[in-house]
This record gives C-alpha cells, sequence and structure tokens, in this order.
C-alpha cells in the first residue's frame, strides 16, 4: 500500500461527506498467534483475513475497511513479528515494518496475557518509534481464569513502549470490543473516506480464493506443510449461469512434500479441494467449481521472481 492509496477517491463513492467525518489507518501487530487477524475480521464483520491455530499463518498486509456513520477505519492485518530467514520472509518482515511505522494513524499492539517469550523482546523495537498513538489490546481474555496474568501484559509492555490506552478483549467472543472500537473512532483524524463506504477490504476474489485454499492447508496438514507451500491462481473466470471457475496451483518446496499433499490415492488433494471449494462458495455466496494441481518449486521462498507473480515480494 503506497501513498497514492491514502488519497481519498473523490467523496468516498457518496455524496460529500461532513467536515466531522473521521478517517484513517490502523495496523494491527503482535506476535505470531495472537489474534491479530481474528481481532481485524470482528472489528470489520467480516470474515477477511484467514484464522488458524497455527502462527504466522498471515502472509500480506490485508485491509479490512470499518464503514460506520462519520467513521471509516481501514485496518491493516499484519505477519507476526519474525526474523527473516529468507527473501519471502524478510519480505514480510518489511511489510510489518513499513504498516507500524509508515501508514498508520493510529497503531495496535495485541498480545496475548503474561508476558512474551524473552527472546522475542526485541522484536517490539520498531514500535518505541511510532508517529501515532499506540494502543494495547490483551487478548484471549475468554481463556484467562484471573485477571493476573492479563495486567502482567499491561504492565510489561506499558513499560517497554508507549502505550496510551490498555484494553482488555477477546477477539473471539467480542468482549471488550464495543469500548475498543469507540477508542478507535475517537483517535481518527477529520478527514474524507479514502476508499467507497460499501468496501471491506482493498483485495481482489482472487486473492481471496488463494488465501481460502492456503487456510484449508493449514486446516488439513501438520508440520512443515502449511509452511512450505504457496498457492497461485491461475484462473479465476465468472462464467454466467455456470460455477466460476478457478484454477488453483499448490506449490511446494520440496519434492517430498509432494506426495503428503496429494495423498494416498489422492484422497489428501481431493479433501482439499472439497473444503476448499465449499468454503470459497460460501466467502462468495455463489457456485465455484475448483481444480487444484501441486507443483514442486524448488526453493520458492527464495525466489524473487516467483514471489513477485504470487504478489508477495516488494522490492524496496
Amino acid at each position: 500500500m503506497g501513498p497514492e492509496a491514502r488519497e481519498p477517491g473523490g467523496d468516498g463513492g457518496g455524496s460529500t461527506p461532513p467536515s466531522a467525518f473521521r478517517a484513517g489507518f490502523v495496523p494491527i501487530t503482535g506476535l505470531p498467534n495472537a489474534g491479530k487477524s481474528t481481532l481485524m475480521n470482528a472489528l470489520c464483520g467480516a470474515r477477511l483475513s484467514i484464522i488458524s491455530e497455527k502462527p504466522q499463518t498471515t502472509r500480506n498486509n490485508i485491509l479490512g475497511i470499518l464503514n460506520e456513520p462519520g467513521l471509516q477505519a481501514v485496518f491493516v492485518d499484519t505477519p507476526g513479528f519474525l526474523r527473516g530467514r529468507n527473501l519471502f520472509e524478510r519480505s514480510m518482515a518489511g511489510a510489518i515494518k513499513r504498516a507500524a511505522s509508515e501508514e498508520g494513524d493510529l497503531c495496535i499492539l495485541i498480545t496475548e496475557p503474561g508476558l512474551p517469550p524473552e527472546d522475542k523482546a526485541p522484536l517490539f523495537e520498531p514500535l518505541k518509534r511510532l508517529s501515532c498513538p499506540l494502543y494495547l489490546a490483551v487478548n484471549k481474555l475468554d481463556k484467562e481464569k484471573t485477571p493476573d496474568r492479563a495486567k502482567t501484559a499491561a504492565d510489561y509492555f506499558s513499560a517497554l513502549l508507549p502505550v496510551s490506552r490498555v484494553f482488555l478483549i477477546s477477539a473471539l467472543t467480542g468482549a471488550g470490543l464495543k469500548e475498543l472500537r469507540a477508542a478507535i473512532k475517537g483517535a481518527m483524524p477529520e478527514h474524507p473516506p479514502y476508499y467507497p463506504q460499501d468496501q471491506l477490504t482493498d483485495r481482489w476474489e482472487r486473492f481471496y480464493a488463494a488465501e481460502i485454499i492456503r487456510e484449508q492447508i493449514f486446516r488439513l496438514y501438520s508440520q512443515e506443510v502449511p509452511y512450505s507451500s504457496a498457492v497461485e491462481i491461475e484462473l479465476f473466470q465468472e462464467a454466467p449461469g455456470r460455477p466460476d471457475q478457478v484454477m488453483a496451483v499448490v506449490h511446494v518446496a520440496r519434492a517430498g512434500q509432494k506426495p503428503i499433499v496429494i495423498g494416498k490415492g489422492g484422497a489428501m488433494v481431493r479433501r482439499l479441494r472439497e473444503s476448499a471449494q465449499k468454503a470459497l462458495s460460501a466467502f462468495l455466496r455463489r457456485p465455484v467449481e475448483l481444480r487444484l494441481t501441486v507443483k514442486v518449486t524448488p526453493g520458492w521462498q527464495d525466489n524473487a521472481a516467483f514471489l513477485r507473480e504470487i504478489g508477495f515480494y516488494e522490492k524496496k
């Protein structure tokens, strides 16, 4: 998302908003599996970012747009903090830093109760240099029996970072989100909407097709396969009077992973296709016919041309 994406598009798709209209960008960041995607989906009231119990599910900065009377808050769901081991992960790490430092009118750090692992403390350093307010959201309170660990997290991050406000929430159940949403609205600057006020995201349908297939890979496969696979949409074609036609390739990094994805007699890839097709049809609210192939693409995580082709890598 470059600076040009932040220019208001005329009247935002409707009549000229009053001067009191508030709009801004809100990156959501934190450690893997803290609940960033669940929080963005809950705040926007729509399933825009894939969710998995496995960490590091989100790979792109995904925009989710909350539209209310007098308000447009554009949330940026970022990948979890990480140290990049290859070109792919370094690109993800760069996206985190840009979203947290360059594009926010407000930044939300989401964390689990308790103290973070000691070796993760350096990953929060970029948040010390924010030019916008920082809200701390201590998540997963639905799993906590006492408030002690939530207070521990709040005290730790308030001492480490320039935290403006602390919210105790459960992104899963919605507890505390009314207060957080109201505080976000109050923190947004006066500005016309950046996007049409009926728009939920900046992503195209083929992007979500790839994301939904990845979500099912995380759900169905274990160990290294979800992290070593990438999904490329070769064809996304709307067909009047019949199901949309989607052709996708699941790329894996090593030859030994291909038979795991396919499974004995093709059972696993059939299961993947059926579950992804069902989820994609539900997301698009129309029938979809999905075809999948599996391809070995050695070292795709360090292949800049491939990463650009599937939309992950930007030269910086």
